[in-house]
């Protein structure tokens, strides 16, 4: 277990050095990108990079996203567009978004390119003692499947979070606790992964929104 930590924390070293001088811009010019997140564990990295379009009004903007996965015998990567719409005022914001991505998947059983559709909806409000954020998305590529939980204290660095993936021939689950560090937007997280091999995982993340 140690030397999986010490493993993931060499590999998150490098991950954050690189990541600093584009979340330093990030900062100073908020358009570069909205959000980023990188997760190391044994044997699964994993980016995801995210950029709001401004599109005027009505609210929530359009997103276009990217993301990274590299495991032992093979990794995935894909972008996307999605346009959403608002569907509720106040405190409680509930959206809904459609969209089409591009995708690659290789694997040793699998070398598969196409295009996806996607769909997805989000709730986020206020909760007893902090606030909270639901997720949840659909992509017709292998049938991936996504589902977020997260939840943060008021007044407080830490914040929780729950999600499921599934997708053909794949599924997990990961738990997550995060630290914000002070009142910069950048935030640490270290959690477990269950899948086939299950594995602790540390990770580095940027949050704009």
């Amino acid at each position: 277990m140690l030397a999986i930590i010490r493993n993931s924390k060499k590999t998150l070293l490098i991950v954050a050095a690189a990541a600093c001088p584009a979340a330093a811009s990030a900062q100073m010019s908020p358009q570069i990108i909205d959000f980023g997140q990188a997760d190391v564990s044994s044997d699964t990295q994993t980016l995801v990079l995210v950029k709001a379009l401004p599109y005027g009004q009505p609210k929530p903007d359009p997103l276009l996203t990217a993301a990274y996965t590299h495991w032992k015998d093979g990794w995935s990567a894909s972008v996307g567009y999605m346009y959403r719409w608002g569907l509720t005022n106040g405190d409680h914001k509930w959206s809904v978004g459609a969209g089409a991505g591009g995708n690659r998947f290789v694997s040793e059983d699998e070398n598969k390119s196409a295009a996806s559709l996607r769909g997805q909806t989000e709730l986020s409000g206020p909760a007893p003692g902090g606030n909270y954020y639901l997720l949840a998305q659909l992509s017709t590529f292998r049938k991936g499947a996504f589902g977020l939980a997260q939840y943060n204290l008021a007044d407080s660095p830490l914040g929780f979070e729950v999600s499921h993936y599934n997708e053909t021939g794949h599924h997990h689950t990961t738990a997550a606790v995060r630290y914000n560090l002070g009142s910069s937007k950048w935030f640490l997280r270290a959690g477990a992964i269950w899948a086939e091999k299950d594995q602790p995982f540390i990770g580095v993340g940027y949050n704009g929104f």
